[in-house]
């Protein structure tokens, strides 16, 4: 448990120095964002969940990342990295290919993956555990699922669908590969 502590906790601390920090350093940090289809772009499938644009969008993505993070290294302690770094890779392309051309900032892509592999599992996996670990978030996080339909031109929803369409996809492949576990 502390593990998980502390990787969700720095998670959430260098999301809050890269906000501060866009503060005090000359420049824009959003232009370190996904830009779709542009060689420039690319970047921000590293950066881009780490920067925000207002203190409303960090302070809403700091809880979500927090509790899902804490629950995926706590749960699944022994894929948990591979799984974390593949949500951000994967919605990050996913959004380089095919969103819409704006600046995609913020840690939600990544939030909505963790959430669509949380859930997955326990259909994938299938035992008591991981049901009870799906049910369990979507009690808490269920209602943030119609953050994949377009409602507010300012937010990307592109990020949140295919951040779990990603977090699905991953939860299929970790549960075939540990189907005898």
């Amino acid at each position: 448990m502390a593990k998980a502590l502390i990787i969700s906790s720095s998670i959430v601390v260098l999301m809050w120095i890269s906000f501060f920090s866009d503060w005090i350093l000359p420049g824009e940090f959003a232009s370190f964002g996904i830009m779709p289809r542009t060689l420039s772009g690319l970047k921000g499938i590293i950066f881009a969940p780490f920067i925000h644009g207002s203190w409303e969008h960090l302070i809403s993505n700091t809880g979500a990342v927090f509790a899902l993070t804490f629950t995926l290294f706590w749960c699944y302690e022994n894929f948990a990295w591979k799984v974390w770094a593949l949500s951000a890779l994967l919605d990050g392309a996913l959004v380089w290919l095919l969103a819409r051309s704006s600046y995609h900032i913020g840690m939600s892509g990544v939030i909505f993956a963790l959430l669509g592999f949380l859930l997955a599992m326990g259909i994938f996996k299938f035992s008591l555990k991981t049901l009870i670990i799906s049910g369990i978030i979507f009690f808490l996080y269920g209602g943030a699922l119609w953050g994949v339909l377009p409602k507010d031109p300012h937010i990307s929803w592109e990020a949140h669908l295919f951040g779990f369409i990603a977090g699905v996809f991953i939860a299929k492949q970790i549960a075939k590969k540990n189907a005898g576990d």
